[in-house]
């Protein structure tokens, strides 16, 4: 009886111990035939554990589509390794082939069959094609079984990428790309089927990786993020981290929205373009430069001799945002619907007191 508990609690322990899924070991890469020059990847490191959804955020251009490609094997990299599940399948020297990574990609625009239907484009890879019963699972689970025998071309956008995730796992993949999965979807569908997909991925074991420009749709339901610039991985956490502690000036522009200020740092005190900030515990020689604050954490009031000008507005239901021109610096604002003012008209801004800002480099949080 002890025996037999003791391998229960060795089980069990085992599972609550995550292994990795995908490891990627300092991947640079260059279209140029120079390794050293034009680098669109620079240095990359990341690990993603099993059963972990990861979002790739960036702008575009900043290199996740390329480091998609070379996870898929679309690539060669210049520099640097990537392993599956403990087995290297891309280096500068060793590169297995697409179709035997056991690797499922989803596509923004799909890339469905056109000349067959659900279920045809669902088996397309399995690989043992008597053993349908994975298919009628996946399409069940999918809620895309009674659309089996339609086409691609009778198929709404959500229904065509439910398709697309069921055809990616059914050779019975255990990672997944996702190239900016859902943004050809309209709002509510794109909202339903985000929500749903760290389930699906958890339902089938699957980890994986999801490329996309947009923080909102990243920090919603990714286990972490990983903060992507110019060829450069910024930062790497759990959602919550990234906004509470933004470790670069990007980080704290590009997730949170927030106003990046210059300043001057001397005695105590910051000065920025909207006053100053009094009593700041920081020492004299931290190379501080610039300050990154909220548009919530400024307040704005129309004034014929304000110092501001409204330069253009958004209306988002519960607020405003204005857009403000101060000494040649671009400055939003986050306000109520009550605080009206038009375009043209003069305004001034304030720091709020005791709102959250940061200071860069370093990644100082304080209040004001």
């Amino acid at each position: 009886m002890h025996f037999l508990l003791i391998l229960f609690y060795g089980y069990q322990l085992k599972d609550l111990t995550q292994e990795n899924a995908l490891v990627i070991n300092n991947l640079s890469h260059s279209y140029d035939n120079d390794k050293g020059s034009n680098l669109i990847l620079d240095s990359i490191n990341l690990k993603i554990k099993d059963g972990e959804l990861l979002g790739l955020l960036g702008p575009s251009g900043c290199g996740k589509t390329t480091l998609l490609r070379l996870i898929a094997g679309f690539e060669v990299p210049s520099e640097g390794k990537i392993f599956l599940k403990d087995n290297e399948i891309s280096s500068s020297s060793n590169i297995v082939v697409p179709e035997k990574r056991n690797i499922g990609m989803v596509f923004q625009d799909y890339a469905l069959f056109p000349h067959l239907n659900v279920f045809d484009n669902a088996k397309f890879g399995l690989k043992n094609k008597k053993n349908l019963s994975r298919i009628d699972y996946l399409l069940n689970v999918l809620g895309i079984n009674s659309l089996k025998n339609r086409y691609p071309h009778e198929l709404s956008g959500g229904q065509k990428q439910r398709l697309a995730i069921a055809r990616a796992l059914a050779p019975g993949t255990s990672f997944l790309l996702l190239d900016e999965p859902f943004c050809s979807l309209d709002l509510n569908v794109k909202l339903r089927l985000r929500s749903e997909l760290p389930t699906i991925l958890k339902n089938f074991n699957a980890s994986g990786l999801m490329v996309t420009h947009d923080p909102e749709e990243a920090m919603a339901i990714c286990d972490k993020v990983a903060v992507m610039n110019e060829g450069h991985i910024h930062q790497i956490d759990e959602p919550s981290e990234l906004i509470n502690n933004p470790k670069t000036l990007f980080v704290s522009s590009f997730i949170l929205g927030n106003n990046v200020l210059k300043i001057t740092f001397s005695g105590g005190i910051i000065n920025t373009v909207l006053g100053s900030i009094d009593h700041v515990n920081l020492q004299e020689n931290f190379d501080i430069k610039y300050l990154s604050i909220s548009p919530k954490s400024i307040s704005i009031q129309k004034s014929d001799k304000g110092k501001g000008t409204i330069i253009a507005k958004e209306y988002l239901g519960d607020y405003y945002i204005y857009k403000v021109l101060v000494e040649d610096v671009y400055i939003r604002v986050r306000t109520q619907i009550t605080n009206k003012i038009e375009i043209g008209e003069r305004c001034n801004l304030n720091l709020i007191k005791n709102m959250q800002y940061f200071l860069f480099p370093g990644g100082f949080k304080n209040k004001i």
